[in-house]
């Protein structure tokens, strides 16, 4: 295995990494590549990295332009890769990858990301169809096709490219730097990754909480509720108030959630449990998780959501709408719970349009 998948490994979230093993077991994902531009480092990186791919049940098929098939042939031999060549033939390719082996193309007179290889991929069912260019591309980790067609400035070429092969069926195209080594195994076991991956499938999602999700978020949190000097949320506690909490998932991975917690009196919502995992920060994510909540509330009808806040009290005020409020307009259990918690914590509010 390349380097740069133990480097993923010790680098990233390891349940996170063991969880894509059988999400990606048996789904095809077809590479492009240049072999003559690439550095040599890099390439032979990429080759052990895809000697790891398919020790997890990946069915790969690498598509190499230019004239530097012979330096991948050698690579491929050296690393005891299953491996067999042949012509741009679906039919042929499909036989080669239900025998469990990778299907090298080498074709120069084809372009990356041409009509003839977008439609070859999507015939083929591909999962992931992965573009390795000179450099990095514009356009942050991870934009929706949706995003991605109408994305403005450096990149958008690409960019608009990548979301038309999206909508030809190809659920996640990835752009990717061929200069940077370990490139395939930093990108596709990180929900962070280091490229830019343009998807139209459900890749991040924000949902109702789940039974099984309440040991994983109090070991999400379980750090900020130390740091903060919050009071510690229980498994019962959680499990009681299920309906309240709701998780941003990750290609299925909890990374961060939040809770909505109606009152009567007055008739408004606590928003709390805001969290978001450190290595998936400045993503936006925690914004995500607030318009959730807050759209949860609109459909109950509630017409004003507070939250009490120390530290990310500028972040709701100036980011998301809030307002300071006085104390005694909360409902009066939450007044009772900060005043028993000893905080010197804020409390800010927001109308929520009818």
């Amino acid at each position: 295995m390349g380097t740069g998948f133990y480097l993923s490994v010790m680098q990233s979230d390891v349940r996170a990494v063991l969880q894509y093993v059988p999400f990606f077991r048996g789904k095809i994902f077809v590479l492009v590549l240049n072999a003559v531009r690439m550095p040599e480092l890099a390439l032979a990186e990429a080759m052990l990295d895809l000697i790891a791919l398919q020790q997890i049940g990946v069915r790969l098929v690498l598509v190499s332009m230019g004239s530097g098939e012979a330096r991948i042939d050698h690579l491929l031999i050296d690393g005891e890769l299953k491996w067999q060549s042949v012509d741009l033939d679906e039919e042929k390719v499909s036989a080669i990858l239900n025998r469990g082996q990778l299907a090298l193309i080498e074709s120069p007179g084809l372009t990356m990301f041409g009509q003839e290889v977008v439609d070859f991929a999507a015939g083929l069912g591909a999962f992931k169809l992965i573009i390795l260019l000179p450099e990095q591309v514009a356009g942050g980790n991870a934009i929706s096709s949706e995003k991605a067609l109408n994305w403005e400035g450096e990149g958008a070429d690409l960019l608009h490219r990548a979301a038309e092969v999206c909508e030809s069926g190809i659920p996640r195209v990835h752009l990717l730097d061929e200069t940077y080594q370990g490139v395939l195994m930093d990108e596709l076991f990180s929900n962070e990754g280091v490229g830019v991956m343009v998807y139209a499938d459900d890749y991040l999602s924000v949902r109702p909480i789940a039974p099984d999700d309440i040991s994983e978020l109090l070991a999400m949190v379980g750090r900020s509720m130390r740091d903060a000097h919050l009071v510690p949320r229980s498994y019962e506690e959680i499990e009681t108030s299920l309906q309240d909490f709701l998780v941003l998932t990750i290609d299925g991975n909890v990374v961060g959630c939040i809770a909505l917690h109606p009152s009567e009196e007055p008739r408004c919502a606590e928003v709390a449990c805001l969290y978001v995992k450190q290595s998936h920060g400045g993503q936006g994510y925690g914004h995500l998780l607030v318009e959730a909540a807050e759209k949860r509330a609109k459909e109950l009808g509630i017409p004003w959501v507070f939250a009490f806040s120390t530290r990310a009290v500028d972040y709701f005020t100036e980011t998301l709408g809030y307002e300071s409020c006085p104390v005694e307009e909360i409902p009066p259990t939450q007044q009772e719970r900060l005043r028993a918690s000893g905080r010197e914590s804020l409390v800010i509010r927001k109308k929520i349009t009818s």
